[in-house]
């Protein structure tokens, strides 16, 4: 409805169209960004679930040697406290709990087949660490697109002030003028209403954008 009306309707066509772009590009981008953080959260919980099932390798081949030779008590000496709580944290609290469990491996570390448990253990913590900092990264990329988008709608609102009081100057003899120029919407927070004994209802106060 404003183009073609007037130089000021044309610039504030123009405003609003920009301001809109804008808001439309980095609302999309923060769409991107929010579907890689949950594949990347995706590709976290596989990580953990290796570095549980390598921890699992571990107590099965500690469980082997007390077999062979129970005086060695691997199992007891590696997992003091069973294997629940090397298994039970999550995300970097799963990487905590490493360092002290591949010092209660050392002493078995050339014995039967904890050689394989351990160089397993090794690559799941390494795609494990791997997988923590690509969440870390798209979860800061989403906190980041969605300042943006943020921002965008900022400047929407504000586009959307001063086209109204551009336009309401505009119209100095009648100043209603410029709302034909508004979409208007009834605020879902607000009750219908039964329309009056004339037939027509009452129109809601909150503007879109500029026509």
């Amino acid at each position: 409805m404003c183009k073609d009306v007037s130089p000021l309707h044309d610039t504030l066509h123009a405003e609003a169209s920009a301001a809109y772009l804008k808001l439309r590009d980095r609302q999309r981008a923060r769409e991107d960004a929010d579907d890689a953080a949950t594949a990347a959260s995706a590709g976290l919980l596989r990580t953990e679930v290796m570095v549980e099932n390598a921890i699992r390798e571990v107590d099965a081949a500690a469980r082997k040697l007390d077999r062979k030779d129970p005086a060695l008590a691997a199992r007891r000496t590696i997992f003091p406290a069973g294997m629940g709580p090397m298994i039970k944290p999550d995300g970097q609290a799963q990487l905590d709990v490493l360092p002290a469990l591949r010092i209660r491996m050392a002493p078995f570390a050339d014995k039967g087949d904890m050689d394989d448990a351990l160089a397993s253990l090794d690559h799941a913590e390494m795609l494990h660490r791997a997988s923590l900092e690509t969440v870390n990264l798209a979860v800061a990329e989403v906190e980041m697109r969605f300042a943006e988008e943020r921002e965008a709608r900022r400047a929407v609102r504000e586009q959307l002030a001063s086209a109204h009081g551009r336009l309401r100057d505009h119209y100095k003899a009648n100043p209603a003028a410029a709302e034909a120029f508004f979409l208007r919407e009834k605020s879902a927070a607000q009750p219908k209403k039964k329309p009056s004994k004339s037939g027509s209802d009452p129109i809601g106060s909150s503007a879109a954008q500029p026509s």
